[in-house]
């Protein structure tokens, strides 16, 4: 038993280990999901189209899209106001889209977060009212299969937008410049050229000493 209780202690280790990482990761999840989801929303839906990179039947689903979105009772006077095309519109969310990943990702503290997870409530309402209300699909969806892709978009809304709200009350943004810039910064104090300066101040100082005594 003392031999099974030996070699249990290190799996047992490992174990809580995994745990601490996968809670972390948990704790990350609403921030994660959203920098993946606008990540992709943004350079796949909308800045690939713009830029002809996408396939066509992708282009022109996503442009047809957007031009019955723009004609909505909500978004037309918006847009008749400031004279927006649905290229355009397709413009500003994806660069909006992009400004609250940069958000989430890269600056730490709870502001950042609380501004991203705005926007992402805005436009997941807004893009469910789109959809719905356009009684538009994802784009490439077959005839047959329209009504549950739109069940899987709301569920996809909903639970983003659910991360948003999370964001905005309860979490932080994930700070990896900083976190970056910290590892520069130790490799650069624990770096040979700094030590050998250390022990060179070190050892002059240590002689000067001695000479006065």
């Amino acid at each position: 038993q003392a031999a099974l209780l030996i070699l249990g202690f290190p799996a047992m280790t490992g174990l809580k280990k995994v745990g601490i990482s996968l809670l972390g990761l948990l704790r990350m999840l609403p921030q994660l999901s959203i920098v993946g989801a606008f990540s992709g929303s943004a350079l796949v839906i909308k800045v690939a189209p713009l830029l002809g990179l996408a396939p066509k039947p992708l282009q022109q689903e996503v442009f047809a899209a957007y031009a019955k979105f723009i004609r909505l009772p909500l978004l037309h006077p918006i847009v008749s106001t400031f004279s927006l095309s649905a290229q355009n519109v397709m413009l500003a969310l994806a660069l909006t889209h992009l400004v609250a990943v940069a958000l989430l990702l890269f600056p730490a503290g709870s502001q950042p977060a609380k501004v991203a997870g705005l926007w992402v409530m805005v436009a997941m309402a807004g893009a469910e009212y789109c959809t719905r209300a356009a009684d538009v699909a994802p784009p490439m969806t077959p005839e047959e299969f329209k009504w549950q892709a739109q069940v899987l978009g709301t569920i996809s809304h909903i639970f983003l937008f659910l991360c948003g709200a999370y964001c905005v009350a309860r979490t932080s943004s994930l700070g990896l410049a900083s976190a970056i810039l910290g590892r520069k910064t130790k490799n650069t104090e624990g770096s040979p050229e700094k030590k050998g300066v250390t022990v060179s101040k070190d050892s002059k100082t240590t002689a000067k000493k001695a000479g006065q005594n």
